[in-house]
């Protein structure tokens, strides 16, 4: 048995978990464990008094229990883990739904957690710290390019609109961690993001708002990790919730959008000024070539400065380059926003003639769209006010954009700054408008339509009434002030990414099947307006595969648009992107030990290659449990990733799979988002009746026919070829087509296999 000294950190409201952790205590003084209890401070804010901390330092190891999820516990774990020591984290299992509860927040995933069910277990655990507590031994690198952290809001509410307006105002290059986007946030990641950052913004939500407990918590640890960091972030909360006015030492409380703005500009000129401060956290104790190892972020906004350093150029990205006009499809984490922002780079630096559009509107922000216009608007006057929408503001955005881009270049142009000027007053282009981001103006023309269309008694009038008043005026006019001050470009670009993130929950309506292709449908249309006067239009849509074959494909335009589709069916290929991404990040000289002490051979193939066949070849999936396996390495103090670590990782990454991949299926198909639960405790392999009567557990009516599609498109289900071998979509370059005349040859010996990504989660 360890001895040491323990500082104890838990809320004191639940008495199994008190009285357990007090027994701990007096247990472990007798075995050689000095165990300094926290006793609760009866407070619901942040405020946490130094001695609070100074007891952290002090000891030799954090103790905290998890069990009940509580602000300061999750604090204080951050505040630790920053600092270097070990946390152990600890679980009364004995409690209803406590593994539930700590599984449902993720940032424990990689640190893991000591279970217990009373006092006797707990002493134990205690009495074996240094072998069960986590500690961090890496350190991030300060991201100079990106210095700023956001900790983003699952619902996009105007206070997080305001936020993220403030931020792109300032110039500041930020990263996000978006809860819509990654639904688990682990340790390790939240310190990789906060340890590299010189400024961190973290909003705290009311506990009216969707997902305010869980992003309470990840703000709280965020915070702890801050100060731990020495980072003074930026903590900001609309009005006085969730903390209490009594406790302001590190919010900011915000009452309206003018003081939101302030607050957040003011913050984001101070990080500006401290990222040009050199870093001051180093590497602890010896560095083992793992801690070089930096594969870059998942999220393919979060590295943008990065991102040419280790971009894999396909041959898709080539197709995307070149194209005239092209929906870029692929599913979740497939790489689609890196090639938006390779193609917009390479777009804006190639040529001072080119005028490049980039559109990426806030998330939700088109199903409010829809919504809005919906509630005014009926189902005929609909279609037509979508079509004319899109070109209104296409064009619009166009215009913003020239003007933008030739103001710089004619300050002794005169004639051409009469034009810009003229141009200004009649389509009352002020620092408002101007100013404002895509989202904004779309919201704005939205708010426009609404507003029309509400004054109108006459239905049967109300399409000529707004073609009158909102379109069949201005869009002429927009095409003609294009065509007098484009004269200095040989042609526009519009790219067009995030469309997917509007559609709302619980599966896509038959109007965002209008909305898509409406919008496609206009940019071929001002294609050819343009062209009438000799200007050149091309275009990108970036779109998820699943919402392309749901939306665009199952109407009568299938095969109609010019489609790259990015999704990834080569190992050879992923493994390749992640040598990139290593050879990268470290000197010439250690690129080959580098990529052994991540790859070593293990049984069943080496360490990437089972990080692959877990990954459903997504390269997102794929970073994220390298990352998870090179954190679980590191920790341990291994020199190479061991096989353990490798297990570890894929283990925790099928249980986020299991947890929160249903999701993505549910908002285009409206199945239940736990529909993998239904499949616990059932075998590997099933036939036609056994997955009929699997899937007829469901609460919600399924049509059994339609589910084993979608189970067989996203990658859950394979079935088993002739040859005994599993076939997934992916192994059959994502041609559901191919992949269901083979079931269909399989006759009465049609077998489905679940995909081994899924099954430790499962069990």
């Amino acid at each position: 048995m360890a001895t040491g000294t323990a500082f104890f950190a838990y809320p004191e409201s639940n008495p199994l978990v008190r009285d357990a952790i007090r027994g701990a205590a007096e247990t472990g003084s007798i075995n050689g464990i000095e165990v300094k209890l926290w006793e609760a401070m009866n407070i619901l804010g942040f405020k946490l008094d130094n001695l609070v901390r100074d007891s952290i330092v002090a000891a030799d190891f954090l103790a905290a229990d998890v069990t009940i999820p509580n602000y300061n516990v999750y604090y204080e774990v951050g505040y630790a883990l920053a600092l270097g020591k070990p946390v152990l984290p600890t679980l009364n299992t004995a409690m209803l739904g406590a593994s539930d509860s700590i599984r449902r927040v993720g940032l424990f995933d990689t640190t893991g957690y000591a279970s217990y069910s009373n006092a006797l277990d707990l002493s134990e655990c205690l009495g074996a710290w240094s072998t069960q507590a986590w500690q961090n031994r890496a350190a991030e690198k300060r991201n100079y390019a990106q210095p700023l952290f956001i900790l983003d809001t699952l619902k996009k509410t105007d206070f997080r609109n305001w936020i993220f307006h403030a931020a792109a105002e300032s110039e500041v290059k930020y990263r996000v961690y978006d809860p819509a986007e990654v639904p688990r946030l682990t340790a390790s990641q939240a310190y990789s993001e906060i340890s590299s950052s010189a400024g961190v913004i973290i909003p705290l939500l009311s506990q009216q708002v969707v997902d305010a407990d869980l992003h309470n918590l990840r703000a709280a640890f965020l915070l702890g990790l801050s100060h731990g960091s020495n980072i003074d972030a930026l903590v900001i909360q609309y009005e006085n919730s969730p903390a209490p006015l009594d406790y302001r030492d590190f919010i900011k409380n915000s009452a309206s959008r003018h003081e939101t703005l302030r607050h957040v500009s003011e913050y984001c000129h101070e990080t500006l000024v401290k990222n040009q401060k050199p870093a001051q956290r180093g590497r602890r104790g010896e560095a083992s070539i793992l801690t070089k190892i930096d594969l870059g972020s998942s999220s393919a906004e979060n590295e943008s400065s990065s991102l040419d350093q280790y971009f894999v150029e396909t041959a898709e990205f080539s197709r995307a380059l070149r194209a005239e006009g092209a929906i870029v499809t692929g599913r979740k984490g497939a790489g689609k926003s890196a090639i938006y922002l390779q193609v917009l780079e390479h777009l804006k630096g190639s040529s001072s003639r080119r005028c490049v559009v980039d559109l990426r509107p806030a998330s939700h922000d088109l199903s409010e769209m829809r919504e809005a216009l919906l509630s005014v608007l009926s189902a005929g006057v609909f279609d037509h006010t979508i079509a004319a929408f899109w070109q209104y503001i296409l064009y619009f955005e166009i215009l913003l954009k020239l003007r933008e881009s030739i103001i710089p270049k004619v300050k002794s142009n005169f004639q051409v700054q009469q034009k810009v000027a003229a141009i200004e007053d009649q389509f009352d282009l002020d620092d408002q408008v101007v100013s404002g981001d895509f989202t904004s103006r779309l919201k704005a023309a939205v708010d426009k339509v609404v507003s029309r269309a509400g004054q109108s008694d006459n239905a049967e009038d109300l399409r000529t009434e707004l073609t009158n008043y909102m379109f069949e005026r201005p869009i002429p006019a927009l095409r003609e002030a294009i065509a007098a001050i484009c004269d200095g470009y040989d042609e526009i670009h519009i790219l067009i990414d995030d469309l997917d993130k509007g559609w709302p929950p619980r599966r896509v309506e038959p109007q965002d099947v209008m909305m898509v292709k409406h919008l496609i449908e206009t940019l071929q249309k001002i294609r050819r307006e343009l062209s009438k006067k000799d200007i050149e239009l091309s275009h990108l849509i970036f779109l998820r595969g699943d919402i392309y074959e749901r939306l665009v494909e199952g109407t009568s335009d299938r095969g109609k648009y010019n489609v790259i589709n990015v999704d990834w069916s080569d190992p050879l290929q992923l493994e390749n992107l992640l040598l990139v991404r290593v050879a990268t990040s470290v000197e010439e000289d250690d690129e080959e030990l580098a990529w052994r002490a991540l790859n070593p051979p293990m049984p069943g193939g080496d360490a990437v290659g089972r990080m692959i066949s877990a990954s459903l070849m997504r390269p997102r999936f794929l970073i994220d449990l390298c990352e998870r396996t090179l954190s679980f390495a590191i920790n341990r103090g291994h020199a190479s990733v061991e096989e353990d670590d490798v297990q570890d990782a894929i283990q925790q990454m099928s249980l986020y799979l299991v947890s929160d991949f249903g999701y993505e299926m549910r908002d285009v198909a409206g199945t239940p988002e736990d529909i993998f639960y239904l499949f616990i405790g059932s075998a590997e392999k099933l036939n036609q009746a056994q997955l009929k009567e699997v899937l007829g557990k469901s609460d919600v009516d399924l049509n059994v026919d339609e589910t084993v599609d979608l189970l067989l498109w996203y990658g859950f289900l394979g079935i088993v070829s002739a040859n005994g071998s599993p076939v997934f979509i992916y192994d059959r370059a994502y041609d559901f087509r191919r992949l269901e005349a083979e079931r269909r040859s399989r006759g009465n010996e049609l077998t489905y296999i679940l995909n081994s990504a899924f099954l430790s989660g499962l069990q």
